[in-house]
This record gives structure tokens, C-alpha cells and sequence, in this order.
């Protein structure tokens, strides 16, 4: 795909094979009924904190759970996301997307301006889709909403702290301060 074809969006909307066309960047592409949303790269504390808590989630995690870190969910061929963290259970772990199926928690790491989506939106595209465990994680407050599929499609709020303690899909108990860096911890 050329930059020019990128602006004009196809006339039945974007797809996921519109998406495997796009050149590797640092924006993330993701649809919704066709419409193509794109996000900057998150800011470094955002990105340091994920990649801290992957690696502690990395060595919690027993077979057959994998991480992955900000990789697509495919829900249908015009309705992705790209949670920042995903824990999962799959054949396939290599794969640059995963079916909401194969996710066992999504994991979203606020940022300016992704409030509504991270609170409102995703959640109940992840409940809708059955993924078990959402966790949302606010940096200004530093604390963790650890949510569990509850009756109906919806989530409930399991917890709301300052450490990530669930026992589901595996024990984890994680404090998010020393997730941050040195320099961030004050």
C-alpha cells in the first residue's frame, strides 16, 4: 500500500487484510465496523511498565499460558483492537493476532486520551467477545481494576489497588509500583 491509498478508505470499509498490508510501525491500526482508528506510540512510562509487568507475568505464568504484548485481537475481519498486554492460551503463540477465544486476559495501560476507550469501549467488546479477565491499569492514581466476566456480557470490578492480586487464570501477586522504574517511583 502506498502513503496516498492510506488515505482514501476502501468503499466497503478497512479489513484485516487491509491491516496485514500496512507497513510496520509505531502507530497502531485497529477497526471498528471498518473505520480505522490510529494511536500514537504510548509514552515511556506507559511502555516501561508494560514491558516490567510482561516480564514478572512471564515468569508467573505456568504451560500452557503465553504473553504477548500489544498484538491484535481479532474479532471480525472490520473489528480489531490491540490490548498492551494479553495473556493467552494458544497453538499458536507466534502469531502477530490472536481470536478473543484464545485471550485470557487483556490488559490495557491508560494513557491521555484513551480513557473512554479503555473504560467503556473495550471493556464491553472484551465481555461481549467472552474474555474471561480485563485488567486496567491507571498511571495518575497508579492502580489496578482487576475485572472478572460476570453474569450477562458485562464485567464485574473484582478489585481496585495498588497491586494486581488475582488467582485466575494463575496466582499473581504484583505490586505496580515496583513495576515502574527507578526514576518514576517517587
Amino acid at each position: 500500500m502506498t502513503g496516498a491509498e492510506l488515505l482514501v478508505p476502501p468503499p466497503d470499509g478497512w479489513n484485516v487484510d487491509d491491516l496485514d498490508a500496512m507497513p510496520v510501525s509505531n502507530y497502531r491500526y485497529e477497526l471498528t465496523d471498518g473505520a480505522l482508528s490510529v494511536s500514537p506510540s504510548p509514552s515511556n512510562i506507559h511502555q516501561t511498565l508494560a514491558v516490567y509487568l510482561f516480564v514478572e507475568l512471564a515468569k508467573l505464568a505456568p504451560e500452557p499460558y503465553k504473553l504477548g504484548q500489544a498484538v491484535e485481537i481479532r474479532f471480525a475481519r472490520q473489528l480489531t483492537r490491540i490490548p498492551d498486554l494479553l495473556v493467552i492460551r494458544s497453538d499458536q503463540p507466534g502469531r502477530h493476532w490472536f481470536a478473543p477465544s484464545e485471550v485470557m486476559v487483556a490488559i490495557e495501560i491508560e494513557s491521555p486520551g484513551s480513557h473512554i476507550e479503555d473504560r467503556a469501549t473495550k471493556p464491553a467488546l472484551y465481555s461481549g467477545y467472552g474474555i474471561p479477565h480485563y485488567w486496567r491499569i491507571e498511571l495518575d492514581a497508579l492502580k489496578a481494576n482487576v475485572y472478572d466476566l460476570g453474569c450477562g456480557d458485562g464485567y464485574r470490578l473484582r478489585s481496585e489497588s495498588d497491586r494486581i492480586t488475582v488467582q485466575d487464570p494463575f496466582p499473581v501477586d504484583l505490586e505496580l509500583r515496583e513495576l515502574l522504574p527507578p526514576w518514576a517511583r517517587d
